[in-house]
C-alpha cells in the first residue's frame, strides 16, 4: 500500500491505508507499461481497445485524483484509472490489484489466496479479459474492463505485489533511501499512525527507484522511458511473446524476483517473518510489524538501486508486451 505520492492528500491516503498499495509502479511506470503496450497491439486489438478507452465507464474517480491525466495518452491515463476507482461505488476492488504469496511459501499457497474475497490480480485479470471478449456486456462494463487489463498487467509484475512478509507486502518496512529517511505517517489531523513510516520498501518499488532511473537514463517523460525500454528489450520480445498467458506463471515470477531483490539485496537480512501469511491491515499488527522493521535501521542507496533498476526496467518492459498478449487475444476471441 503506497501512499507517498505527490499531490496525493492525506486524507485519501488513510482511506487507502487499509490495502496493500493501490499504487503498483505509480504514475509513471503504469504510463509507461501502456505505453509500451500500444507499440505491440494488432489491428484488430488497438482497434478494440481505442474504441473503448474512448467510452467513460462511469465510475467516480477519488476526489482528488491520484494521477494527473490531462493531456495523456489514452493508454498511459487508461493504466492509471483503476487506482482512482479503488474500492469506490460500492465496488470491493481492492483486493484484485495484488495476491499475498508468502514468503517462504511455494506455488500451491496461490489458489488459496485467490479463492478469498475479494479475489486476487490473477483471478482479477482472467475475469476482466471474459468481460472485454464479451459483446453482451454493456459498453461501460468493457471500457471498465479494458482500463482493469492495462492496470492490473502492471500490478502482476511489480514483485511486491506479489509477496508478503506479515509486513503488507513491505509497506510496513520502513528504510532510508539514499538520504530520505523514514519518519512517521499523520493522518488527516496530524496524529501519528501507529508503527507506520514513510519512506518504505514497497513505496520506493512503486515510485522513487523507477523516477530516479528515468532520470539516470536522461528522459523526463513516460513516453521517452517508454521509448528507451521498448529498444532496449527488442530482443527479449520474441521469447516472451512465445510464451503462453499465464497470470499464475507471471505473479510466481514476480515473487520470486522480491525474495531474490526486493528483499534478498538489502544490506541486512529480512528473515522470513514467523507468521508470514499474517493478516497485516495496518502496520501494528503482527507484533507491530512496522515497528519492528524500523528499529532494523534499514539504508539503502546506489548499489541497492542499480540492481533493482535492472529488474525494475525488465518487468516494466514484459508488463508492456505482456499487456500486448492479453489485448490481442482478447481481440481474437470476442464472443
Amino acid at each position: 500500500m503506497k501512499i507517498h505520492l505527490p499531490g496525493l492528500v492525506l486524507t485519501v491516503a488513510v482511506c487507502l491505508f487499509a490495502s496493500p498499495s493501490a499504487f503498483a509502479w505509480g504514475c509513471r511506470g503504469h504510463e509507461v507499461i501502456g505505453l509500451i503496450a500500444k507499440k505491440h497491439l494488432t489491428p484488430a486489438a488497438k482497434a478494440l481497445a481505442d474504441k473503448f478507452l474512448a467510452i467513460d465507464p462511469g465510475r467516480t474517480k477519488a476526489p482528488f485524483g491520484v494521477c494527473s491525466t490531462a493531456g495523456l495518452d489514452p493508454y498511459a491515463s487508461g493504466a492509471t484509472w483503476a487506482d482512482a476507482v479503488r474500492n469506490r461505488d460500492g465496488v470491493a476492488d481492492g483486493g484484485w490489484h495484488f495476491v499475498d504469496i508468502p514468503r517462504g511459501g511455494d506455488r500451491s499457497t496461490i489458489s488459496p489466496l485467490c479463492a478469498q474475497s475479494p479475489s486476487c490480480v490473477i483471478d482479477a485479470i482472467n475475469h476482466q479479459m471474459e468481460i472485454l471478449k464479451d459483446s453482451s456486456k454493456t459498453d461501460q462494463e468493457r471500457a471498465a474492463a479494458v482500463r482493469y487489463i492495462l492496470h492490473f498487467a502492471g500490478d502482476i509484475h511489480q514483485p511486491l505485489h506479489c509477496t508478503t512478509n506479515g509486513d503488507k507486502g513491505a509497506n510496513c518496512v520502513p528504510l532510508t533511501y539514499f538520504k530520505s529517511k523514514p519518519k512517521p505517517r499523520k493522518d488527516d489531523n496530524g496524529v501519528i499512525i501507529p508503527d507506520t513510516y514513510t519512506v518504505e520498501l514497497h513505496g520506493i518499488w512503486d515510485k522513487e527507484m523507477v523516477e530516479k532511473d528515468m532520470k539516470a537514463n536522461n528522459v523526463t517523460t513516460s513516453q521517452a522511458y517508454a521509448d528507451f525500454l521498448d529498444a532496449a528489450f527488442t530482443s527479449e520480445f520474441s521469447m516472451w511473446q512465445a510464451e503462453p498467458i499465464n497470470p499464475e506463471d507471471w505473479a510466481w515470477d514476480s515473487h520470486e524476483h522480491a525474495e531474490d531483490i526486493a528483499y534478498g539485496d538489502l544490506p541486512k537480512l529480512i528473515p522470513i517473518d514467523p507468521h508470514p501469511d499474517a493478516v497485516v491491515k495496518v502496520c501494528s499488527d503482527n507484533s507491530r510489524i512496522g515497528n519492528r522493521m524500523f528499529h532494523k535501521h534499514l539504508k539503502v542507496g546506489q548499489p541497492y538501486q542499480d540492481d533493482a533498476s535492472d529488474v525494475i526496467r525488465e518487468r516494466l518492459a514484459m508488463a508492456g508486451i505482456r499487456l500486448a498478449m492479453l489485448l490481442n487475444k482478447a481481440a481474437e476471441n470476442l464472443h
